[in-house]
C-alpha cells in the first residue's frame, strides 16, 4: 500500500516536540507558530486543543509548555517498551562502524550482568557471555557505574575491595570526574597478566573453592586504577575495552556499552575515533529510550 501522511498529524507532532525541547522555559504563541513555520491562528487552534486534553499547559503569562497528560503517557510507554529492543540496533551499528566486537552490561542486585553482544569478544574466550554475571566488587564494575551519582560510587568503594587497594581514592574521584566530562573510559591493556580484571571476573566466578580462589587471587597485581583513563591519550595506547554509559530519564546510567578492541599499539588518531563514535552512540541510545546524561545538562 502507498505511504499515506497526515499533514495535520504532522503539526500537532512538532508543536509537541518544540515543547519538549523547550521543558524548562515556556514559549509564547508568536514564537511557536514562527520556529514551526505556522500562522498564529493554526498554531492557536493546535495549542487550544491540546490544553484542552492536557497534553499542554497554558501559564499566566500566555505561554505554554508541557501539559500533565503526558506524564501519563510517558509511564505507559516506559512500561511497554523492552529498553534491550531498543540498544541492541546501537550495537550492531557500533559493529559495524568500528569491526569490533560490543557488549551492552548493566548491574542487576549487586552484580554486573552481560544482557547483549555482538561480534566476537576477544577477552574472556569464545563464550557468548550474555547472561553472565560478575560481582560487581572493586576493582570489577567501575564502567557500570562511575556515571551514577557520587553516592553510588561512594557505596561501591565502601565495600571489602577483591584485591588490595594500592591507590588512594582521590585518583578514582579524578578518574571518575574526567569520565563524566568527556563520555567515556579507556580500559587499557597492562603487563602481565595483561587483563587484570577479566582474569579475576573469571576467576571468582569460576566455581573453584575459596581457598583456591583466595590462593590465586594474591598472585594478581594490587588494585591502582592505573589501566583506566578518560582521554586519548598521545602516541600509541594498549587498547582493551572502551565504555559509555545509556542512561534512562531520571538520569541514572542504566546501561554501559562497551567495545572490545584488545589491541596492542593503537594510534591516538584511530582510538579518538573510536572513543567519539562510542561516546555518540551511547548518547543516542539513551535517547531512544528517554534519557540523557546529568553530567552534560
Amino acid at each position: 500500500m502507498p505511504e499515506r501522511r497526515s499533514p495535520p498529524t504532522e503539526r500537532v507532532t512538532q508543536v509537541l516536540n518544540l515543547l519538549a525541547e523547550h521543558a524548562g522555559a515556556p514559549l509564547p504563541l508568536a514564537v511557536i507558530a514562527e520556529r514551526l513555520d505556522l500562522s498564529k491562528p493554526t498554531c492557536l487552534g493546535i495549542l487550544t486543543t491540546l490544553t484542552e486534553t492536557g497534553f499542554a499547559h497554558r501559564t499566566e503569562g500566555k505561554t505554554y509548555r508541557l501539559g500533565p497528560a503526558l506524564t501519563r503517557i510517558g509511564r505507559a510507554a516506559e512500561g511497554s517498551i523492552a529498553p534491550l529492543d531498543v540498544l541492541v540496533p546501537f550495537l550492531h551499528t557500533l559493529h559495524k562502524d568500528l569491526g569490533l566486537g560490543c557488549l551492552l552490561t548493566t548491574l542487576r542486585d549487586g552484580d554486573l550482568v552481560v544482557v547483549g553482544r555482538v561480534g566476537a569478544i576477544t577477552v574472556g574466550g569464545p563464550r557468548d557471555l550474555v547472561g553472565e554475571r560478575f560481582p560487581a566488587v572493586p576493582p570489577l564494575g567501575l564502567p557500570e557505574l562511575l556515571w551514577s551519582s557520587d553516592q553510588v560510587v561512594d557505596s561501591w568503594l565502601d565495600q571489602p575491595p577483591l584485591l588490595p587497594v594500592a591507590a588512594r581514592r582521590s585518583t578514582l574521584r579524578r578518574i571518575v570526574r574526567e569520565a563524566r566530562a568527556s563520555g567515556f573510559l579507556i580500559e587499557r591493556l597492562t603487563e602481565a597478566p595483561a587483563a587484570r580484571n577479566d582474569v579475576l571476573a573469571d576467576l571468582v566466578t569460576s566455581g573453584m573453592s575459596e581457598a583456591v580462589i583466595t590462593t590465586l587471587r594474591r598472585y594478581l597485581p594490587d588494585v591502582d586504577w592505573a589501566e583506566f583513563t578518560a582521554s586519548v591519550p598521545e602516541g600509541t595506547t594498549d587498547v582493551g575495552t572502551i565504555h559509555a554509559p545509556v542512561h534512562d530519564h531520571h538520569g541514572n546510567q542504566r546501561y554501559t556499552i562497551s567495545v572490545v578492541a584488545s589491541r596492542r599499539r593503537v594510534p591516538a588518531r584511530t582510538c579518538a575515533t573510536w572513543t567519539r563514535t562510542i561516546a555518540d552512540r551511547a548518547r543516542e541510545a539513551s535517547a531512544a529510550i528517554g534519557g540523557q546524561s546529568p553530567w552534560e545538562r
